[in-house]
């Protein structure tokens, strides 16, 4: 008889446990299903000057262009650049990027030749890289839920059971893209930061799932 009580404990248990229950639990594990398949991708833009020492922004210098020059040093040939070379320093190490030969840039009227570092997007570089109508994304980690704020209670919505889920998001950066990161200093500091984020979770036979990985082909 006790032997009896205990497996229907056990199995009662098992029953409780299982992926339909609609809890903190049971939703944190179905969200970090779906962000474990999906890289968190940002545009990293490198912070540098010209031969002039005026900062520039463009697009040649945002991480995912197949080809990223760099200035090594100024008209006065004072060093520039300093912290985007050890940025690419880190990606070619990572093999993303591929330091190739460098070129010389004459400028009228001056003693000194530019001297240009060049970096090529490696095959492994082009994996991490997604191309949007805005410049490409450079895939530097993934995200993982924090805590659960609150979820409503499941509804039938559309022919489905429905529930709306607060979470907070945490990013969790590769080893060398939190190198990358610390080499960038204050600007990157946004990136660290635990995010509020909200997921629609549809019930199937197959347990809860996020409603953006239905939508993936």
């Amino acid at each position: 008889m006790n032997k009896l009580t205990l497996t229907a404990a056990a199995l009662l248990l098992a029953a409780c446990s299982n992926g339909n229950n609609a809890d903190k639990t049971t939703f944190e594990k179905t969200i970090n299903r779906y962000a474990s398949g999906n890289s968190v991708c940002l545009p990293i833009a490198l912070n540098v000057q010209n031969h002039n020492g005026i900062n520039i922004i463009s697009t040649d210098t945002v991480l995912g262009e197949p080809v990223i020059k760099i200035v090594e040093k100024n008209l006065d040939g004072k060093n520039v650049n300093e912290q985007a070379i050890k940025q690419m320093q880190i990606l070619d190490s990572e093999g993303l990027y591929k330091k190739g030969e460098s070129e010389t840039l004459n400028v009228l009227d001056s003693k000194n030749n530019i001297k240009i570092r060049v970096y090529t997007l490696t095959e492994k570089g082009q994996t991490r890289t997604r191309l949007t109508p805005q410049g490409p994304r450079f895939c530097l980690g993934k995200q993982t839920v924090k805590k659960i704020n609150w979820f409503t209670e499941p509804a039938p919505y559309n022919g489905v059971i429905m529930t709306k889920v607060s979470y907070e998001a945490r990013f969790e950066p590769e080893r060398w893209a939190e190198k990358l990161l610390k080499e960038s200093g204050k600007d990157w500091e946004h990136a660290k930061q635990d995010v509020h984020q909200t997921a629609t979770l549809i019930k199937t036979n197959d347990g809860w799932r996020d409603i953006r990985e239905l939508k993936q082909p």
